[in-house]
């Protein structure tokens, strides 16, 4: 395992040539120059380059602004793509803001934004005066497209774009005037494509023409100005022209605020790849250095230095379907994410009554480009399962130990049987094979499917059971007990048995998901006028045919996840109430809510009479000393413990329960029906998939922010865990024993930790759930293998990751950062560079747990 830059030139210059893992003398200029750019403050446009499709232009007349105006929503997207990509291009904004580039030595051409997910974006305005006031009523403006769905690349390169306007000006032609402008707007948006690779031709051809006469690489942009001249107008021929197409659209999708993933990359080229080997065009080498050059290209915006940030976020960004609100998430944590998931391996896209695996060539060369490139983006996601070959899951083991938390793995069994639980037969099994990940690990039909989520939080549904109704983090004197949010159900003093605990904390979960469907059901649609996705929908199944936009009920399938987090915290949280109270009876209930309404006695309210919670009995601070230490030392989920396990899988299933039986009620019937009725066809009738899952994503610091103190000894405002991982130590403990051995306070077997995962609830999650491991820099690769394959079998969750750092890397990293510049961490749903995460995520990823081999916690 390489930790910095330096060393990772070292090794590469003491490689003999030919060895493996020697990238050839293109690929490392190429990482030469993103490493420096890694360092530099990253350029960005000026909004004023950016501007406004009509309006404050000098270079259109009143009339012809006076025509953009009138035009609807959609068209002017359209246009606005096609504007932005005019302004990009523009040689002298190009320069100041790196836009638009030609490398002598690339062999992918074009450029991706600075456009990260906590950075923000910029894209060409065009709503008019009235619309933006109205859009703004609702937390909406041309920033809010999501992105976040996997688009279908495979169209691009099989059919080519030529092919797609064609067969939208015939559908336009016979299409009703409602339908005309979502046609005109993808016109609009794949002419845009087309004109962008003309531009790259040309400037390719410039550079060539700057280079010596000898200069080998005249020829080599020569012949990338060739194919851009051919790709991806139209279909790709070649292993090179299948990688320049989906690269440039995938360019073009996130300049136009599309912030996407690239889906099953491996199934789409392995026809490309096997054509040019066997008819001479490629060798195996030269296809894993385009590949390798694609992976350069996908990580050249990275900042390794926080302070370099850009803040342009606005209050409207990237908006999730169904949500109603200003867009603030925990944008510190998202600096390098730049939702690049590429999934690779699994099921045959078929609906052959018994699967088979796909891994292939290009599956093996992608894993090689993780393990042997320093780099946070792409995400790699590997499928699984029991047909898996064994030496693709060793090279997914030797990608993990070199230390780039790549590749994800995802149980193909878990994922497919969780949305065959909720689809019953509606989406065929082809399709669900098919799926991919977007801009986390989130898993849909690629190319067919528009997708959301909302959060459901379990350690929130326990303050609400202890609280009656009413959140705790917040009391004291202003809010007395909390911030009601929920039913006023039973106080904790009369929650006299386990089984009264946990209806109650089912009855408020029941809430909790009935507002999101609501929320889902009310607020469907709203984005179709303000920030509709012309160019998206060409490449999601189901648009083109219906005449409809993504935005407006497009796609083939139409699939939200609810998402249960917290589940670690809440599982060990439970397991303390039920142990303490319950079980032991050593603590009242009436007490314990308490002691964690005064945060462990922290939030004290100091009088005359000494120091009195805000509300409730006076606890002693002795006894509260006592409280917390019974808490700390009480199982934890995670670690192969039966009896603290059960408790989350029943938060599992009883979630799965509410959000079947809240999709079913009649409450929601009358918009379920409205929204059918409004986007069915003769040929598709609408129908919304609530798919569950887990994931807190980067959120973990953020989310724990607004919850109170819980009964597993966590503090007010602490994180929780990420994902459905095992819980962080606590902010208040330090995590290393012993500085000289760095051992970690809370150590664990993998090997048991799977079996925490192996219940059949995690079979209900089509959405995935993932634990989040941090193994030792020693780990055996053999015994890693064991575990992958064991985990592919199903012995485990649906999705694992894997950070290797050793406990004392985490801690050297925060004071000589230089010296560990290419540490790279799983996030909640990605990776980045620890280095340039804030502190609080770094202490967070510190105090994870140590899974070894055998061991257990001290």
């Amino acid at each position: 395992m390489i930790h910095n830059d330096v060393e990772f030139w070292r090794y590469l210059e003491s490689l003999p040539k030919g060895h493996p893992d020697l990238p050839t003398p293109r690929v490392c200029r190429l990482l030469q120059r993103a490493f420096s750019k890694w360092n530099e403050k990253p350029l960005w446009l000026l909004e004023e380059d950016v501007g406004h499709l009509f309006r404050n232009r000098d270079d259109i007349g009143s009339d012809e602004k006076e025509v953009l105006r009138k035009k609807p929503a959609i068209e002017r997207k359209g246009l606005a793509i096609r504007r932005m990509f005019e302004v990009i291009t523009a040689p002298e904004i190009a320069k100041r803001a790196g836009s638009f580039e030609v490398d002598a030595d690339e062999l992918v051409l074009g450029t991706l934004p600075p456009f990260s997910v906590g950075q923000g974006k910029e894209f060409v305005r065009y709503l008019t005066d009235e619309e933006e006031l109205s859009a703004m009523l609702n937390y909406l403006n041309e920033l809010s497209p999501m992105g976040h769905i996997v688009p279908d690349h495979q169209r691009v390169v099989s059919q080519g774009l030529k092919a797609l306007m064609d067969e939208c000006e015939k559908l336009r032609e016979a299409a009703c005037d409602e339908r005309k402008p979502f046609y005109t707007a993808v016109l609009h948006s794949l002419d845009a494509i087309i004109f962008l690779a003309n531009r790259y031709a040309d400037e390719a051809e410039r550079v060539a023409e700057s280079l010596d006469s000898d200069d080998p690489r005249r020829l080599t942009l020569g012949e990338a100005a060739q194919r851009l001249r051919r790709v991806p107008s139209s279909p790709a021929k070649t292993f090179l022209e299948a990688i320049q197409s989906i690269y440039l659209v995938h360019c073009a999708l996130h300049w136009t605020v599309e912030i996407v993933p690239l889906g099953r990359l491996d199934q789409i080229l392995q026809p490309f790849y096997e054509r040019d080997v066997k008819n001479g065009v490629i060798t195996a080498q030269e296809a894993q250095e385009a590949l390798d050059c694609l992976w350069v290209k996908l990580d050249e915006k990275v900042i390794l230095n926080r302070r370099f940030l850009e803040n342009r976020f606005t209050a409207c960004d990237g908006v999730l379907t169904g949500f109603f609100g200003p867009s603030n998430y925990d944008q510190g944590a998202l600096l390098n994410q730049w939702m690049q998931q590429i999934t690779i391996g699994g099921y045959r896209s078929d609906n052959s009554e018994v699967p088979t695996d796909s891994c292939n060539d290009v599956t093996r060369m992608c894993l090689e480009c993780a393990r042997r490139l320093p780099l946070n983006s792409p995400t790699l996601d590997l499928r699984v399962n029991a047909s898996t070959p064994a030496d693709v899951l060793e090279l997914a083991a030797k990608a993990l130990m070199s230390g780039g938390a790549h590749p994800v793995l995802l149980n193909d069994e878990k994922i497919i049987a969780g949305y065959q639980d909720v689809c019953e037969g509606k989406i065929p099994l082809a399709s669900l094979r098919n799926y991919a990940c977007d801009g986390c690990y989130e898993t849909m039909p690629a190319g067919e499917s528009e997708f959301s989520f909302g959060f459901v939080s379990a350690p929130e549904m326990i303050e609400k059971t202890l609280n009656r109704g009413a959140t705790y983090a917040q009391s004291g004197p202003i809010h007395l007990r909390g911030i009601k949010e929920s039913w006023r159900s039973p106080p904790a003093q009369e929650l006299e048995s386990w089984d009264d605990f946990l209806l109650t904390l089912a009855h408020h979960t029941r809430l909790a998901c009935h507002r999101y469907v609501h929320n889902l059901l009310m607020n469907y649609g709203n984005k179709v006028n303000v920030a509709p996705s012309p160019l998206l929908s060409a490449l999601i199944g189901g648009c083109i045919e219906k005449g409809r936009d993504l935005s407006d009920g497009g796609a083939r399938y139409h699939i939200f996840s609810p998402l249960l987090t917290g589940i670690s915290t809440a599982a060990d949280s439970l397991y303390a109430i039920k142990s303490l109270v319950y079980d032991r009876k050593v603590v009242s209930l009436e007490e314990l809510a308490s002691v964690l309404m005064s945060n462990w006695g922290k939030n004290l309210i100091n009088t005359q009479d000494g120091a009195l919670p805000a509300i409730g009995p006076v606890v002693s601070d002795r006894r509260l000393e006592e409280i917390r230490i019974m808490c700390n030392s009480c199982e934890k989920f995670g670690f192969g413990n039966r009896e603290v396990d059960s408790l989350g899988w029943w938060l599992i299933n009883q979630f799965c329960d509410n959000v079947q039986e809240v999709w079913r009620s009649e409450l929601h019937a009358s918009a379920r029906r409205d929204l059918r009725k409004r986007y069915s066809t003769d040929k598709n009738e609408f129908e919304i998939f609530l798919v569950p899952g887990v994931g807190t994503f980067e959120q973990y610091v953020f989310g724990g922010t607004f919850l109170g103190a819980s009964a597993d000894g966590r503090s007010s405002g602490d994180p929780i865990a990420s994902d459905i991982s095992p819980a962080p130590v606590h902010r208040d403990i330090e995590p290393i024993v012993d500085l000289a051995s760095g051992r970690h306070v809370r150590v664990g077997d993998l090997s048991a930790s799977f079996e925490s995962y192996a219940d059949i609830c995690m079979n209900r999650l089509g959405d995935g759930a993932p634990a989040d491991y941090n193994l030792p820099e020693d780990f055996p690769i053999e015994h890693l293998c064991s575990l992958l394959e064991r985990f592919a079998k199903g012995e485990g969750g649906s999705v694992a990751t894997f950070t290797v750092a050793d406990p004392n890397t985490f801690r050297a990293a925060q004071q000589r950062p230089s010296e560990y510049n290419l540490l790279r961490v799983r996030m909640g749903g990605w990776s980045e560079f620890f280095v340039c995460l804030f502190p609080e995520h770094q202490e967070q990823h510190r105090r994870r747990p140590l899974f070894t081999l055998g061991e257990k916690s001290t």
